[in-house]
């Protein structure tokens, strides 16, 4: 089934390859029609602007996707009695199948079960054409029904107050394990954020294994620092693209960085207050990742919050729309004063500001190496399924120990 995109911003970079740093070949503009070819990652589609043979990628937080072809001319759908476009419905059966097209021969996206909520879009038939992920989808009339109050999986986790209030000590805990191993990892993650990562597991249907086992992947563990601060990285090759580029002189006199590829970016971090002092490694100390960054933020706050890897997740500080802020200020605002805020933050960056999403699709599944491909990248996908699958093993075979 073919798929289609409408420019939703006022003007959308198509570039040359799916990242921020390739040739830009294009600006599109509001309301300019796309074909998808495909999916190509977690933030990228690749398209075909419609009317001409200009293919690019484009980000998917800009692009409004539908199946049907803009400027078909089609009539609008009919919507079912009772239910009507834009409501939202809540699945009635204990499993329900969601399908590409409105038949039951067509291939099956995902299957859900009782209570997953959806947006409704209109209606073919028997079946109801709802939003899902960045696109649609159907699902069968019959086993739904208007969404009673309370929590939604539409929109953003963080935006649920419910959330932030789940008492984050779960109800049993792991007892202690020899200090410095994996078990004591992964013992001192449940026993701190269990509560609530068991209602992150009922909420997402995902097995409260690969839950734990994400978590411990893909973060750092600490939300804080022993000085009551948040856990931060400041990485300074980033800061060179937010400020630094646009201020060589003055950031040369102060950070470094590896230049010699852009893959090595990440390396040779050093900073220095004034030109008169010694340079200094700064990764892997608190208190001086935060001197930097205070330094940094002098400079230009906002590029410094853009820069900086944030608490236990350690999400950089410019995937903050990806989470549901408004501004990295908000999301390092909401990061340092919330654990609760940090933990919801990983699930809201896969998860996105839909029902669910292939990466939420691939652990409920437990489709570790999907799910790493998504997360991860290629390249590292296999080393962090491994991590996934390690951690969550033994974490089923700890919580037999609970009390």
């Amino acid at each position: 089934m073919a798929l289609y995109g409408i420019v939703n911003a006022e003007r959308l970079n198509l570039r040359e390859r799916p990242t921020t740093a390739s040739r830009i070949l294009r600006q599109l503009e509001r309301d300019e029609a796309l074909e998808v070819l495909r999916d190509a990652g977690f933030d990228w589609l690749e398209v075909q602007v419609l009317g001409s043979s200009l293919r690019g990628f484009v980000s998917k937080l800009y692009v409004r996707l539908t199946e049907r072809r803009p400027g078909s001319g089609e009539p609008p759908e009919e919507t079912p009695v009772g239910i009507s476009a834009g409501s939202t419905v809540e699945v009635t059966a204990r499993a329900l199948n969601v399908r590409a097209a409105p038949n039951t021969n067509a291939p099956i996206v995902t299957t859900v079960q009782l209570g997953t909520r959806f947006e409704v879009l209109g209606r073919q038939g028997d079946w109801l054409r709802v939003r899902h992920n960045d696109g649609e989808a159907f699902i069968a009339a019959a086993f739904v029904k208007p969404a009673s109050s309370g929590f939604t999986l539409e929109g953003f986790l963080i935006e649920e107050p419910e959330l932030l209030e789940v008492r984050m000590q779960p109800e049993k805990l792991i007892p202690p394990q020899a200090e410095g191993s994996t078990e004591a990892a992964v013992a001192r993650a449940w026993n701190i954020y269990g509560g609530l990562l068991s209602r992150l597991s009922d909420l997402l249907s995902i097995p409260l294994e690969a839950i734990v086992g994400v978590l411990i992947a893909e973060s750092g563990g600490a939300a804080f620092g022993a000085d009551g601060r948040m856990i931060i990285r400041f990485e300074n090759h980033i800061f060179w693209r937010y400020w630094g580029q646009a201020n060589p002189a003055v950031f040369d006199q102060h950070f470094r960085f590896d230049r010699t590829s852009p893959t090595r970016a990440w390396r040779g971090h050093q900073w220095r207050p004034d030109p008169q002092s010694d340079w200094l490694s700064f990764h892997g100390n608190q208190a001086l990742e935060w001197q930097v960054f205070t330094f940094a933020r002098n400079l230009d706050e906002t590029a410094a919050m853009l820069s900086i890897s944030m608490g236990a997740p350690q999400i950089m500080g410019f995937n903050f729309k990806r989470l549901g802020y408004e501004s990295v200020q908000q999301m390092f605002e909401r990061f340092s004063s919330s654990a609760h805020a940090q933990i919801i933050g990983i699930f809201d960056f896969v998860k996105g500001a839909a029902a669910t999403s292939p990466a939420i699709q691939a652990l409920q599944r437990r489709d570790y190496l999907t799910f790493a491909s998504i997360y991860n990248g290629s390249g590292n996908e296999t080393i962090y399924a491994d991590r996934i699958r390690r951690f969550a093993a033994l974490f089923n075979r700890l919580i037999e120990t609970a009390h």
